[in-house]
């Protein structure tokens, strides 16, 4: 028994941390607008909607579990959407041709959701698509929709990065800690910055052309392009798109699991890849 909720507990670790790798680096991203602006185009800081296309990349020569996972989702290409209400924050990340998003994330007073369930439903969909016989097989999912960032920290063994994020959007990207950038990657007639410091391993180098501070200053869009280093998960992740100033309403998720259900979450995930490697042996 051991041993079966110390694999569910890997598992689950790895499929969480690719998720919580690349929406970490994105909402540090959209908390850094309006500081990285200044006092010019203070609309961005106080509320926002926002559109990315993504790209992630694996340089190691060996990808790691996280990229195995990204792949399995289709998820390596996509987009990003959301909204910003200064404190407040959420997050939604689309694989290419999906109407759903393969997951969530919702900062909403101090407090940190991410939706398990949507990362389920797609895992899911994609086995069904390789094995339909799989479908019957499958548990219902009977447990709240999104897990706290106290909840990830228990179901990880550790405290994830992500329960720091609400400190990242009033300070990591104060003027004093970027400094000018030249990236490989840079667009034509962009402007680059990158902090001096990678916030929690991560690297972040964000680029807009000076037509966008003025676009912005009457209420148009402003366009950025951002290169994100990720070395812990041996990836990275580039961004190009457009944020709106405006004013948004975030509300925490209804549906939140109970602290009591992180057991039950390992253990439903550990069946299912149980089912899944049964039903591949039977089809080789």
């Amino acid at each position: 028994m051991l041993t079966s909720k110390s694999t569910a507990g890997a598992a689950v670790s790895s499929a969480l941390r690719a998720v919580l790798a690349l929406v970490l680096a994105a909402a540090v991203l959209l908390g850094g607008f309006g500081l990285l602006l200044h006092s010019r185009i203070d609309a961005l800081r106080r509320g926002s909607a926002f559109h990315f296309d993504y790209t992630v990349t694996s340089p190691s020569a060996q990808p790691s579990a996280t990229w195995s996972l990204l792949e399995a989702l289709g998820a390596t290409t996509g987009t990003l959407s959301g909204q910003n209400s200064g404190s407040d924050l959420t997050l939604s990340w689309y694989a290419p041709g999906r109407e759903e998003p393969y997951t969530q994330l919702i900062l909403a007073d101090g407090q940190v959701y991410l939706d398990v369930r949507q990362i389920y439903r797609t895992f899911l969909s994609g086995l069904h698509a390789q094995y339909p016989a799989i479908a019957s097989l499958i548990p219902d999912w009977g447990l709240g929709d999104y897990i706290t960032g106290s909840q990830m920290a228990t179901l990880l063994g550790q405290e994830p990065a992500m329960n720091g994020l609400e400190q990242y959007q009033s300070g990591a990207f104060a003027l004093a800690a970027l400094e000018p950038a030249h990236p490989d990657q840079a667009l034509d007639g962009y402007f680059y910055f990158t902090l001096k410091e990678p916030l929690g391993g991560i690297g972040i180098t964000v680029g807009f052309p000076p037509s966008s501070l003025w676009s912005a200053l009457w209420g148009d869009f402003f366009r950025c392009h951002v290169l994100v280093d990720i070395p812990s998960q041996g990836l990275r992740l580039e961004l190009t798109g457009k944020a709106l100033p405006g004013e948004y309403a975030i509300q925490a998720p209804a549906s939140v699991m109970r602290d009591e259900d992180i057991a039950a979450l390992a253990e439903l995930i550990q069946t299912v890849r149980s089912i899944a490697d049964f039903v591949k042996q039977l089809v080789q």
